[in-house]
């Protein structure tokens, strides 16, 4: 970090600092190092000087000196106030990488990455917890300086991870913006954190060229431990003998059946070239991985364009950047996974008597489990995306003011998803059921535009002392979707012809036209005195079309102070402290992302209507439904008091922060008393929700060896979040004796909700009877009166079991979550790892609650049952029971990655192996203890173990 006092600077890209108009006079200007020692401390630089520094040395203070992106704009690292973390491509995890999120998994303290383990599929990233309940809780995507989707999260895609269309081998680096200042500067869309993605720009004065080749193999790491086929038949025969006589002689494993080894590839080619006035990159890029569950796969065919002009004497600085792809999801169809648990292990697998040539229970009875691989040979379920981000940005050094910089920028985000799900009507669920055949189609778009213009004065002021980074603007956006979709069903020949469908019973067509926009106006002023103390404001204003006339606007201010304490003498003279500084900051941010319209009334699907009435018209009503004229922001209140610090001359470096926030008038779906409205819902402003916690974060040059001697960094952080909704306020006559709105709808009876949202708790607690155990520690299961006194603990002691003596009981989210990354060298070798843990998760066995009773041999076609029936013994299903919410701790070796770099005909080559998921270390007995954010495992996707060899050269 160079302090100037009110001196101007400019930073080339070789890390040289050029003085621009310093009046100085005959007197040698004076600079401080932050950094370093108080031997290398003070620099003198006569009037008109170029000061270039030691590579070597400017190394030591990498982390302060290195240019951090912020919100409109960027930041030196040791200037930041605020809660920021930036991770750059030297220290991405590896392997088989689809979705960019996952580059950083582990890698940020307090920011939480949930994946569903499907190649490129579904992404859920917490940044310090949740922050609402129906609106989403998914921090603002911001790539190179566009904002994506419509306000949170990605944006749209035919069924998986919005993000996909990006090639992570285009990501040059990711920053989150933690903590509310940080975010502050973009409002109504702040409130669940920003993440800023930037990508590769060129850098060489001749073209150079880039290609990269892997190729990975996957298998499943677990599965649901479900009875073998001995086990099955003894359970028939001792509790469902009329059922003996379906069973066959078979010995079936259907889960091996569907799963499979996982094929994939991935390449990547990329030429960039720079001038004095020009740089620029073009790549392009090509995956195909597929999945562990057969009838799964993503495919990529991506292209990127990062262009950069200086005109006018370096004045005017134009960059064009542009995104896109096609990607083609193919999904595991429906039940494929269930039916795998459930179907009998002593049946076969095919049967030539039938028109499909796959065995299936006979008859056709109601209640009987479905041949899974008979479902992914007839089924099919597919998506096609089409997205290109792009931006044209433009910035303008004033001739009258050499620190004043106007900008311009046009972006836009555009979508298109396809999705098309057909089951034909001979397959054995059609069949029994007597609903035919299916066919469903989505052709969904989405538009997203931006126009922003700003303007930014770095420098000093005039009879100021110290450094000002000033900063104000307008911006206006606007997204326009379109929803159409059809279903046809009961169709009675499997034969699509045409356009349309041989013969259906009913068709439904559906449209649905959406459009929202966003004004704001935005300032921020950062105030930097001899980088001792730093002072940061911003402020937007924000008007939302999602929000009726009266609460449109909304207002969020942000406020942070910073104490460089290792620049004052009492520290700096200790020679400990190679850097120390106190930050503390406060700000409101909002939540606009919830569903269009809610504020005046909703579009909804009209009855299903035969064809033979309306054909393929378009078929929709619109009828008003609940709704709540002054529904309004979500507004979330943060507070985060932070220290950095460095020892060694910043070898040692690392950060603590303690955070607080509290989000008011939650917005919630919430069941209304009858006759008060037109629905028996609504979409109001209700509640409370805070967060509180502490995150820790230290990076460690352990060792720092010459090209041919070790050197090791070493890099940890730790995390803690409490989560509490605070307050449910009742509405329009509601029940305000129960402060409880059931949640986490889970499979087994009829609307059976496993979790609950309940004041003083936290969000999606679970929400169970406690089972009593018998001295083994076995859940007791008993029959007759009084069964359910002797198997659960009567809470309220009226010698009965209701719903009254249903309890809170453990949360999904982690407690505690720990990551450690190391990064090892030795000539041309290099060795790194990955490893997180979390401490205090729990996760729902609903596999294990459905299949878990002796009930399920006794249906019309006994069903398998999960291998704990063998330790409870149970006779009927106990879904409530706090027997199956398990913790799910664990300790995982996410990655591990050996390279070797080396030179082919004068070009450097380096080839490397990977292995993601090594191991998992957990006592929770079902598939997998990261079961999503809600902590419910439903038959989901199963984790797989890849390893990934690969090669990369630059010519």
């Amino acid at each position: 970090m160079v302090a100037f006092g009110s001196r101007g600077t400019q930073t080339r890209e070789d890390g040289t600092y050029i003085l621009r108009d310093v009046p100085v006079g005959n007197d040698s200007l004076k600079f401080r190092l932050i950094g370093y020692t108080a031997a290398a401390r003070s620099v003198s630089v006569t009037a008109g000087q170029t000061a270039t520094y030691d590579v070597a040395l400017t190394q030591q203070a990498l982390n302060l000196t290195a240019v951090v992106v912020t919100g409109y704009g960027e930041q030196r690292a040791g200037n930041i106030t605020g809660a920021v973390t930036q991770v750059s491509a030297e220290t991405f995890n590896t392997g088989r990488v689809v979705s960019p999120e996952l580059l950083i998994q582990s890698k940020v303290a307090g920011v939480q990455v949930v994946d569903n383990n499907e190649p490129g599929g579904g992404l859920s990233l917490r940044i310090r917890g949740p922050t609402s309940i129906n609106a989403s809780s998914d921090p603002l995507i911001v790539i190179d300086g566009v904002p994506v989707g419509t306000g949170s999260g990605g944006g749209l895609s035919a069924g998986r991870n919005p993000l996909n269309f990006l090639n992570p081998n285009d990501v040059e680096s990711i920053t989150v913006l933690r903590d509310a200042y940080a975010a502050a500067i973009y409002g109504a869309n702040a409130a669940n954190g920003v993440v800023l993605i930037t990508t590769k720009s060129g850098g060489m004065t001749k073209p150079q060229f880039e290609y990269s080749v892997s190729t990975s193999a996957s298998s499943i790491t677990k599965r649901p431990n479900m009875l073998n086929a001995a086990q099955f038949r003894t359970a028939v025969q001792t509790y469902a003998p009329q059922n003996v006589a379906q069973l066959g002689n078979a010995d079936t494993d259907w889960y091996d059946l569907v799963g499979r080894t996982a094929y994939g590839q991935d390449h990547n080619l990329s030429v960039s070239g720079a001038s004095n006035t020009m740089n620029w990159r073009l790549s392009t890029g090509f995956l195909r991985q597929d999945g562990v569950i057969r009838g799964t796969t993503a495919e990529r065919l991506s292209l990127g364009l990062n262009f950069q002009q200086l005109l006018f004497n370096d004045r005017l600085d134009i960059r064009a950047i542009q995104k896109g792809s096609r990607s083609v999801d193919g999904f595991t169809p429906g039940g494929v996974l269930s039916n795998a648990a459930q179907m009998g292990p002593t049946q076969p697998v095919t049967d030539a008597a039938t028109s499909t040539g796959f065995y299936d229970w006979p008859g056709n009875k109601l209640t009987s489990a479905d041949n899974p691989l008979a479902i992914l040979e007839l089924a099919t379920d597919r998506g096609t995306t089409y997205r290109s981000v792009g931006s044209l940005q433009s910035a303008y050094r004033m001739p009258f003011l050499e620190a004043l910089r106007g900008h311009v920028n046009l972006n836009y985000d555009v979508a298109r998803a396809d999705r098309n799900t057909f089951t034909p009507s001979a397959l054995h669920s059609q069949k029994k059921s007597g609903q035919g055949g299916a066919d469903y189609r989505a052709n969904q778009s989405q538009t997203n535009t931006t126009f922003e213009t700003y303007l930014d004065y770095t420098g000093p002021l005039t009879y100021v002392p110290g450094v000002f980074d000033i900063t104000g603007g307008y911006s206006y956006g606007q997204s326009h979707a379109e929803y159409p979709w059809y279903l046809a069903t009961g169709l009675s020949t499997d034969l699509l012809q045409g356009n349309g469908v041989a013969s259906a019973r009913t068709i439904q067509n559906f449209q649905d036209i959406q459009e929202s926009r966003l004004i704001s106006f935005f300032g921020r002023v950062n105030y930097n005195f001899e980088d001792r103390y730093l002072i940061g404001a911003s402020l937007r204003r924000d008007g939302s079309s999602r929000f009726g006339p009266s609460n449109a606007w909304g207002t969020f201010p942000a406020f942070s102070v910073g104490w460089r304490l290792s620049e004052e003498d009492f520290i700096r003279n200790l020679e400990t402290f190679s850097d120390l500084k106190l930050r503390a900051s406060w700000a409101k941010t909002g939540n606009q992302s919830f569903a269009n319209y809610q504020y005046f009334a909703t579009y909804v699907l009209g009855d299903g209507q035969t064809q033979a009435q309306f054909g393929n018209e378009y078929v929709s009503t619109f009828r008003p439904s609940a709704y709540d004229p002054n529904i309004r922001w979500e507004e979330t209140r943060a507070t985060d008091i932070g220290l950095d610090f460095g020892f060694m001359n910043q070898r040692i470096t690392g950060s603590l922060d303690w955070y607080t926030k509290k989000t008011d008038d939650l917005i919630f779906n919430v069941p209304v008393a009858a006759g008060t409205n037109l629905s028996n819902f609504l979409t109001t402003n209700i509640g409370s929700m805070k967060n509180d916690g502490l995150e820790f974060s230290l990076s460690a040059g352990i060792l720092r060896g010459a090209k041919d001697e070790l050197s090791w960094t070493a890099d940890f952080t730790a995390a803690h979040n409490t989560n509490e909704l605070v307050s449910i306020n009742p509405i329009f006559g509601a029940d305000v004796t129960r402060q409880r709105i059931p949640t986490g709808l889970v499979s087994g009876g009829v609307g059976t909700f496993i979790q609950v949202l309940q004041p003083g708790q936290a969000v999606n607690s679970f929400y169970v009877y406690q089972h009593r155990r018998d001295a083994d520690g076995r859940p007791v299961f008993a029959e007759g009166t009084g069964a359910d006194t002797a198997m659960y603990v009567d809470q309220n002691g009226d010698h009965k079991i209701n719903q009254d003596d249903r309890i809170t009981y453990k949360q999904p989210a982690p407690k505690l979550m720990l990551g450690h990354s190391s990064y090892f060298s030795y000539s041309n070798f290099d060795l790194s790892a990955t490893l997180r843990a979390y401490y205090g998760n729990y996760v729902y066995n609903n596999v294990s609650s459905n299949l878990g009773s002796y009930a399920e041999v006794g249906r019309d076609s006994p069903y398998n049952l999960h291998a704990s029936v063998l330790e409870t013994g149970f006779k009927q299903p106990q879904y409530l029971s706090d027997y199956y919410v398990e913790d799910a701790s664990f300790i995982r070796l996410d990655n591990i990655t050996l390279g070797y770099s080396l030179t082919y005909r004068g070009q450097p080559l380096r080839v490397y192996g990977t292995l993601q998921n090594a191991f998992t270390m957990t006592d929770y007995t079902g598939v997998d203890p990261t079961a999503g954010l809600n902590g419910l495992d439903n038959n989901i996707y199963p984790r797989s173990r890849t390893f990934t060899v690969g090669m990369a050269v630059r010519f």
